[in-house]
């Protein structure tokens, strides 16, 4: 595990001075295949009731939605409510879509511990099976030390075994690795939760079966529950990664809290062994935390209700189960939750735990609650106007790209002052954005300029690590008029050129764009305004859409016009500006980075680099580490004018 330590240390600082393209010590190589957007044969749907039918309040669920609509640290993406088998509500945040899938991270391992269980059943592996039989053909010199590791002290990650998350940085063979690698305890004394102890509970489904953790979950979850858009990365050598790597559709997510609540079954059909639910969302080992006091198999036991428990993955994305209910929760979110510790996962379980009024017989229908939900679900998304489809360019000029959008929002007029005020003030800036529109894009169509620094990519960084897909480095950016006034960013990254249509006036505009190979839809709004320089700032916000991270890019236009004497541009004559200013940002960003560091454990990292860690942060370095990490995650790049010739007429 030193070594790996040693490798994360080193990407650290290949990401911190600006290295580009293949910088991990792990091969890449595409895997990620463009999302269907329409139902494809086969493909099983909830069904819609209301709350009240399923003696729920509409209520209930309008105050939640508000709260967390209203909260920008819960930076949700999607949310959902079933009950009864049934979806009584469900909600996409603008601008993300219910139907489009969406990263897991770790809620996939829950489905890890399924496929488990269901090998159990075959009576092809026993939890107290060891690692040294179950891999004794691929035992290196040191295969003696995992004598004493077992299936279920991978279930309950109380393996102690030292390779972990890290160590899928660090090489292409992580199962040799995790199985020639030491402990920091005993094998079943204590709790730490790892993600290759999931990593290897694939491996052995491979070795057992022959085929990769994906191919049969296809086979025996996901084909019998009509789960058809769902795609699972693997790592270099085929294997499925298990711990995260999963896309899936919200509603699949649900599909399987609801399976669970039903004991293993789905449509008459016995999917998991009930006796494997039951015992894997009974309490296995005491994890030592306050939040969560305890584990089952892959799952967390939650106390919010009596027998709750959550599939839960970092940065929002859960499957909260209640039994006493016969509910199931399901978020997709973009914040800095690790383990159902923020915001928008605490209030949802106190939500959740608050819930009294819950009925098996029908409530009367309530049009007023119902009629207030929908349009909080309706506002919240954005989407009261769909957009036709545009094509716009991207991969190497490839078309690609559909759009949707909303119009500007409205403001209603308060009956005081203040809110004629706000009202007159809101209907000025978006002239002022028109004006600025109008008048300074069309001086800025075809003009290109060469940034300073060229290691920053248009993926967030969380992206590139997670799925080892690292940037070729922006080294130009461009902007270019089109049809109807629609107006494009063009990324010059490697050699690939992306091409961005903005979205003003509050719309939306998504493209897919084509990142060495993998396609992801991305979505840009934008918005064209004057800083407290007099500089004009077109702010834009890159969501992508199947991810739980959003890139930000702010352009400042130096006050240095090319195309004047006197060098200034004004509001009434907008110029060429000799030069820009970029800002980026990711969300979620510095602050997790910087939290994640906090709680980073110096012998997490073993040996020599856990000590010089540790005298790192102790020896008052700490500031200066903070510092490189801000600098990274957020950093300011120069650009310049590529060429200009003055208009001679």
């Amino acid at each position: 595990m030193a070594r790996a330590g040693l490798d994360v240390g080193e990407l650290l600082v290949k990401l911190m001075t600006r290295e580009t393209g293949e910088i991990s010590k792990v091969d890449y190589a595409p895997q990620k295949p463009e999302f269907i957007t329409n139902p494809v044969l086969g493909e099983q749907f909830l069904v819609r009731k209301t709350p009240e039918s399923q003696g729920l309040s509409s209520a209930f669920f309008t105050e939640l939605i508000r709260f967390l609509s209203e909260n920008k640290e819960c930076n949700m993406h999607k949310l959902m409510f079933v009950r009864h088998g049934f979806v009584v509500v469900e909600c996409a945040f603008e601008p993300y879509e219910m139907d489009i899938w969406h990263v897991s991270y770790s809620m996939c391992k829950s489905i890890v511990g399924m496929a488990i269980g269901l090998l159990v059943e075959d009576g092809k592996l026993s939890t107290d099976d060891k690692l040294n039989d179950i891999f004794s053909t691929r035992m290196g010199p040191l295969g003696f030390l995992k004598k004493n590791v077992t299936v279920e002290n991978l279930l309950n990650m109380s393996s102690g075994v030292e390779f972990n998350e890290a160590g899928s940085i660090s090489g292409n063979d992580w199962r040799k690795e995790f199985l020639n690698s030491g402990f920091k305890f005993e094998p079943g004394t204590s709790f730490e939760y790892n993600s290759m102890n999931t990593y290897m509970l694939s491996a052995i489904v491979t070795e057992i079966t022959g085929k990769s953790l994906f191919e049969f979950c296809k086979e025996r979850i996901f084909e019998p529950m009509g789960i058809k858009r769902v795609y699972w990365e693997s790592c270099p050598q085929s294997i499925t990664k298990g711990g995260w790597g999963l896309f899936m559709r919200t509603e699949d997510m649900a599909k399987l809290g609801v399976m669970y609540l039903q004991k293993g079954r789905w449509n008459g059909q016995q999917i998991i062994p009930e006796k494997w639910v039951e015992r894997s969302t009974a309490w296995q080992i005491e994890t030592g935390k306050d939040d969560n006091e305890h584990y089952g198999y892959q799952l967390w036991i939650n106390d919010d209700r009596p027998g709750s428990y959550a599939f839960n993955g970092m940065l929002g994305q859960n499957v909260f189960v209640y039994p006493d209910l016969d509910m199931v929760v399901v978020t997709n979110a973009g914040n800095s939750d690790v383990f159902q510790t923020s915001l928008m996962a605490v209030s949802i379980r106190n939500h959740m735990k608050e819930l009294t009024e819950v009925y098996d017989k029908p409530l009367p229908e309530d049009f007023a609650a119902l009629s207030e939900l929908k349009a909080i679900c309706k506002s919240v998304s954005g989407r009261t106007v769909d957009f036709p489809q545009i094509l716009n360019g991207g991969y190497k000029r490839k078309s690609i790209a559909m759009t949707k959008g909303r119009p500007q929002k409205t403001e209603v007029m308060v009956n005081s002052k203040r809110g004629a005020f706000k009202k007159s003030l809101y209907s000025y800036n978006n002239v002022s954005e028109n004006i600025l529109i109008d008048r300074w894009l069309s001086k800025l169509d075809g003009k290109t300029y060469d940034l300073d620094i060229k290691g920053i990519g248009l993926f967030p960084l969380m992206m590139q690590i997670v799925h080892n897909n690292f940037t070729d480095g922006i080294h130009k950016i461009g902007f270019r008029k089109g049809y109807n006034n629609s107006f494009y960013i063009e990324v010059y990254e490697g050699e690939t050129i992306f091409s961005l249509r903005c979205g003003f006036g509050g719309r939306r505009y998504k493209s897919v764009i084509n990142m060495h190979g993998e396609k992801y839809i991305v979505s840009l709004s934008s918005a064209c305004k004057r800083d407290e320089y007099n500089r004009l700032v077109l702010r834009n916000e890159i969501y992508f859409l199947e991810e739980a991270c959003t890139r930000v890019m702010n352009i400042y236009f130096e006050d240095d016009a090319v195309d004047r004497v006197d060098r200034k541009g004004t509001f009434i004559h907008p110029s060429v500006p000799g030069s820009i200013e970029i800002r980026f940002h990711e969300i979620p960003g510095t602050d997790m980075l910087m939290t994640t560091l906090d709680n980073l454990a110096p012998d997490t990292l073993g040996g020599m680099t856990g000590m010089i860690y540790s005298r790192f942060l102790k020896g008052g370095m700490k500031g200066i580490l903070n510092e490189a990490i801000k600098t990274t995650m957020q950093p300011v790049v120069k650009g310049t004018l590529c060429s200009f010739l003055p208009d001679t007429e």
